[in-house]
């Protein structure tokens, strides 16, 4: 199982966390990872105090410089090198 975190707190969210959730959940089911795949919600992680893009971990490794503009490219690929 893949798990993925992502930052709902504010300064996230208007930088557009909110988003990111959506794309990702529609990536999952484009792969058909439903069952590969768990989406968490998470409050701050200090990823824009340290300015390195959107708080985004995968299996605990936070991404670094994602955007709501590329998260869906990076996470397809993070997600995909997980489970392969």
């Amino acid at each position: 199982m893949v798990n993925v975190e992502i930052c709902i707190g504010s300064a996230c969210y208007v930088k557009g966390s909110s988003q990111v959730v959506n794309d990702l959940n529609a990536l999952i089911k484009e792969h058909n990872w439903e069952d590969k795949v768990a989406v968490k919600g998470s409050f701050c992680m200090k990823a824009c105090q340290n300015h390195i893009g959107l708080g985004i971990r995968v299996n605990g490794r936070q991404l670094e410089q994602v955007t709501a503009q590329n998260a869906r490219e990076i996470l397809e690929k993070e997600i995909s090198a997980a489970l392969a």
